[in-house]
């Protein structure tokens, strides 16, 4: 049936007439959307083993290893600029130092990326050009780390103001938030991080969403299997002690989804094997 409907969208292109997907988002949307079987790839940092993390070249890398979602962090500067940075600190990332929120984003401008110790010719984004480099071609999960309601609303904003509305994903530490956000655009996607069963029934109960964050403590319960019949994307990570046993034998990858099942969203910092060993699989 995969095979019939790419013969098909390839038979309509060829003949001229317009097809239902017209971007690389809009393809991953209708697979997030109706294929719950699918397992979707987001790519941890972007692909940060090749190129500085969360740099606007980890965006392209994410496409290029076939990731569906790039995981992007959002900081806020002293003078109240958005950008993308994973530390609370600029001195791991760049040749410079300080706090995220000690500095103007002039000055963080000016500092070199960082990649494998070594500086390159790359800058950090602010959210707005990240944003926009990720229109159309791949999902956005934005790691939400600014902590204050009145920047959460500017993100909001943003993505608003971009129609990326549908692209992305806003991850939240505390689901307790969820309905407060929801408020301010429906249109967003929150996904709430749960930390034990009793999170998962309520952020189920709210009807706020279709994508919850989990992680291996939860394997076996019954409630995965509820949220996957109704729906709902369960997402994981593989970070850490899986990627590393998938650098030396991909087949390791199995063993998460045999604890995981019903997981059909992940998060690696090897998207490009996960996408071998799904694509083998």
């Amino acid at each position: 049936m995969r095979l019939l409907s790419a013969f098909l969208v390839f038979w309509l292109a060829a003949c001229g007439e317009p097809t239902t997907h017209t971007t690389r988002v809009e393809q991953i949307l209708e697979i997030f959307e109706n294929e719950p079987e699918t397992v979707l790839i987001t790519a941890h940092r972007g692909g940060h083993l090749l190129v500085p993390e969360n740099s606007l070249a980890s965006i392209d890398e994410a496409v290029e290893a076939g990731a569906h979602i790039v995981e992007l962090d959002v900081r806020q500067t002293a003078d109240g600029q958005l950008i993308v940075m994973h530390d609370r600190r600029v001195d791991r990332t760049t040749t410079g130092t300080g706090a995220v929120d000690s500095l103007t984003w002039a000055e963080i401008r000016d500092l070199p990326l960082v990649h494998l110790g070594v500086p390159t010719a790359h800058r950090t984004p602010t959210l707005r050009e990240a944003l926009l480099h990720a229109r159309d071609r791949i999902m956005v999960d934005l790691d939400y780390k600014v902590g204050t309601f009145e920047a959460a609303q500017e993100v909001y904003d943003l993505i608003r103001e971009l129609d990326m509305e549908r692209q992305v994903l806003f991850f939240l530490y505390n689901h307790q938030e969820m309905p407060a956000l929801h408020v301010l655009n429906p249109n967003i996607r929150i996904m709430p991080r749960a930390r034990k069963i009793e999170d998962i029934r309520e952020i189920v109960g709210w009807q706020l969403t279709d994508i919850i964050h989990i992680d291996e403590s939860f394997a076996g319960m019954d409630e995965l299997e509820l949220m996957h019949r109704q729906g709902i994307r369960i997402w994981a990570n593989t970070l850490g002690a899986r990627d590393s046993a998938a650098r030396v034998d991909p087949a390791a990858f199995g063993d998460f989804f045999r604890t995981l099942k019903f997981a059909n969203i992940v998060q690696t910092d090897e998207p490009a094997l996960l996408v071998d060993f799904l694509n083998k699989k």
